[in-house]
């Protein structure tokens, strides 16, 4: 059975996973903290969800909405997470 993947911990699944994805590879790549939760937020706010189209000023809503949400979670519980993708990072 394949386990899935959490990319967004802590945080549901949803047409924002990629940024969630991106999210740890700049964890894991130790871009800076503050550098990688602000590139999650603009990622979450430019994503769009399916429903888009149909409903364009309700889309921009959701995805500022859910992108804030996401950037205070980081913001304020993500420095563990960080600190551990780095120790995991072998040495040069």
């Amino acid at each position: 059975m394949i386990e899935p993947t959490d990319y967004c911990t802590a945080f549901p699944e949803g047409w924002w996973q990629h940024c969630c994805e991106a999210h740890d590879a700049a964890y894991d790549a130790q871009i800076g903290k503050a550098q990688a939760d602000k590139e999650l937020l603009a990622c979450v706010v430019e994503s769009r969800p399916g429903w888009a189209e149909q409903f364009p000023m309700a889309a921009d809503g959701a995805s500022a909405l859910v992108g804030l949400l996401m950037f205070a979670g980081v913001s304020l519980f993500g420095r563990r997470f960080y600190k551990r993708a780095g120790k995991q990072q072998p040495k040069p």
